[in-house]
């Protein structure tokens, strides 16, 4: 669902870029089922016009990459039915004419259009902006190993029987002690690129509350020169799911971990069929750990790191008939 409409909006905007109107209009072509519009300016820069419900004045943004105001009169000329018309528009523009830039911004404006109500607010309005404006200008730690661990999750989910409840299980945050949770059950996801499959753990990590269980998946993760990248795995999940806010809550994390790093995003393949049969599950009592009772008490944060290599390996199928999390994979 978020795919297609992104693929909508990017379409619509380049139908707008070999359109002639007339001075002092916008080009502007509606979009399916709303009142907003997708335009693009006069430098060909893309832009999106939201009608809100009311006119509460708040300050407009303006950032080297976007400019936000908030309802201002515009007249916009319908390339289709050549019609213009006249109303308060608030507009969102990206000040980019790269492609691959552009198509990643609608990308994030179409988990905001299909957050928003038909008829928005405009302190909504500009609330869910802001989480754009976040993704796109706030610095991010990045680097090939985070790019790596988040392939492995996608490739979990993509892998599983229902992607789904997986979705919903997974972090919202990166920093999340576990990758997987639903409250009951729990599942870690360890990638390497090396040639044994060792992994670093955290004691706390290895330590779930009482009643909870604990799965590792671990999987090798290796660069190639042609493979998968993060948005051809997301393309396959995507086209598994029917539930619209697990599609959204896909591209939000996606987008919120890898930030304005799309282009260097797409350029990292990974090798999809060796990971896929590499991917095994651990029961993680049978990590090896270290003693809790040997660690003082003023000792905190202790990581290690430990081989996968003579550890069983356990069939899913089977293996916990009451968890839900478990019997989604």
């Amino acid at each position: 669902m978020t795919m297609m409409m992104n693929n909508q909006l990017y379409e619509l905007y380049q139908k707008t870029l070999d359109s002639d109107v007339e001075e002092g209009n916008y080009r502007a072509l509606s979009i399916n089922l709303s009142t907003h519009r997708v335009g693009c300016s006069n430098e060909g820069y893309p832009m999106l016009f939201i009608e809100c419900c009311d006119k509460e004045r708040v300050a407009d943004i303006k950032l080297s990459l976007f400019r936000v105001l908030f309802n201002r009169k515009c007249a916009l000329a319908d390339i289709d039915n050549k019609s213009v018309t006249e109303r308060d528009f608030s507009i969102i523009q990206m000040v980019s004419n790269d492609k691959d830039l552009i198509k990643y911004f609608f990308q994030v404006i179409s988990i905001v259009l299909q957050r928003l109500p038909l008829s928005p607010k405009v302190c909504v309005l500009k609330e869910e902006i802001s989480k754009i404006i976040e993704i796109f200008t706030l610095p991010h730690i990045f680097s090939k190993e985070i790019v790596r661990g988040l392939w492995a999750e996608l490739l979990v989910i993509e892998c599983s029987s229902n992607p789904e409840y997986l979705i919903k299980a997974w972090h919202v945050e990166p920093e999340d002690k576990y990758d997987f949770n639903d409250s009951v059950d729990k599942i870690e996801v360890k990638s390497t690129s090396g040639d044994k499959r060792t992994h670093v753990f955290s004691l706390e990590q290895l330590s779930p509350e009482d009643g909870s269980n604990l799965l590792i998946a671990s999987v090798f993760v290796n660069s190639t020169g042609v493979g998968k990248n993060i948005f051809d795995l997301m393309d396959l999940i995507s086209a598994k799911l029917k539930n619209t806010d697990c599609d959204l809550k896909l591209s939000e994390i996606v987008l919120k971990t890898i930030g304005p790093n799309v282009e260097e995003c797409k350029n990292m393949f990974f090798d999809y069929g060796f990971a896929r049969g590499t991917l095994q599950y651990y029961d993680s009592n049978l990590i090896p750990s270290v003693n809790k009772k040997d660690i003082p008490s003023t000792v905190s944060a202790v990581h290690f790191r430990s081989d996968l290599s003579d550890v069983p390996t356990i069939e899913i199928t089977g293996y916990n008939e009451h968890s839900v999390l478990f019997n989604s994979l």
